[in-house]
C-alpha cells in the first residue's frame, strides 16, 4: 500500500521516497505526493529524479503507479510536483464542493457526479431543470461563501460515526472529510485550499440536460479569470 502524502498536505510540491519497484514504465513508490486520477479529478504531474511523470493511477490493491516517461531506478528519489496544475485542481475541487452544497442548501438539489477538465468542470445535479434566478442565486451565494474565506479542514473518522456528511459515504474503515466552516462536510480523498478565499471566484458557464438531470459546467479560480475577459 502506498502511503498518500497529500491526504495531510495539499501544498507538498516536493518529497522524497523510496522506488520499491519498477514494473515496466510503471515505478511504485512508498509514499506519493502526486494525486492519481480518481473521485472526478485528473492525476497530478512532475517529476521522479527529472524524469516526467505521464500518469497516476490508483490500482485496487491500494498501490499508486506512477507511469514515467524514461528509465528511474529502485532507491531514493527526488521528487516535484507540478504546482500550476495542481493548485488549479484545488480551486476546482474546492469550488466543486461550494457550490454542490449551495446547491443543496438552497434549492435541496444533489450533486450526482462531478468532472473536472483542462478547461471546465462540470457537475450533474439530481433535478429536471434550473431556473435563471436559481442559477444567478447559486452563483452569488457561492461566491459569498469564496469572499468570507472560510476554513478548509481535513478530519480522519470511522465510518460508522454520524458524521453529518452532506452525501451518505459507502466506504468503510477510517473516512478521510474535507469540511468547510459552516457549509459543508464531504468525504474525499482530493486535493483542497485550506481557505475558500484561495478558489478566488466560481463562475456557472452553460447548462445541459444528461439522463434527465442537469450538468452545470463551472470554471474556478485562473480560469474564472480568463473566462470572464
Amino acid at each position: 500500500m502506498t502511503r498518500r502524502l497529500y491526504y495531510d498536505d495539499s501544498y507538498l510540491r516536493g518529497f522524497r521516497a523510496e522506488a520499491v519497484s519498477v514494473e515496466g514504465r510503471r515505478l511504485y513508490l512508498d509514499a506519493t505526493g502526486f494525486y492519481p486520477s480518481s473521485g472526478g479529478q485528473p492525476f497530478d504531474r512532475g517529476t521522479i529524479n527529472g524524469v516526467a511523470v505521464a500518469d497516476v493511477v490508483e490500482e485496487g490493491d491500494g498501490r499508486v503507479a506512477h507511469v514515467v516517461e524514461g528509465e528511474v531506478a529502485p532507491g531514493p528519489v527526488e521528487c516535484v510536483v507540478d504546482w500550476g496544475r495542481r493548485f488549479d485542481h484545488m480551486q476546482q475541487h474546492t469550488g466543486q464542493h461550494i457550490l454542490s452544497a449551495v446547491f443543496v442548501e438552497r434549492f435541496g438539489m444533489p450533486t450526482l457526479s462531478f468532472h473536472m477538465g483542462t478547461e471546465v468542470s462540470t457537475i450533474e445535479l439530481g433535478t429536471q431543470a434550473l431556473t435563471a434566478e436559481q442559477i444567478v442565486e447559486a452563483e452569488r451565494r457561492a461566491n459569498e461563501v469564496i469572499h468570507e474565506g472560510r476554513a478548509v479542514t481535513v478530519s480522519y473518522h470511522e465510518a460508522g460515526d454520524d458524521l453529518g456528511l452532506r452525501k451518505a459515504s459507502e466506504r468503510t474503515g477510517t473516512l478521510r472529510v474535507v469540511s468547510i466552516a459552516d457549509l459543508d462536510r464531504s468525504a474525499c480523498g482530493g486535493t483542497h485550499v485550506r481557505s475558500t478565499a484561495e478558489v478566488g471566484a466560481v463562475l456557472l458557464r452553460k447548462l445541459d440536460k444528461v439522463r434527465g438531470n442537469v450538468r452545470v459546467e463551472f470554471v474556478c479560480g485562473g480560469r474564472a479569470v480568463r473566462r470572464a475577459r
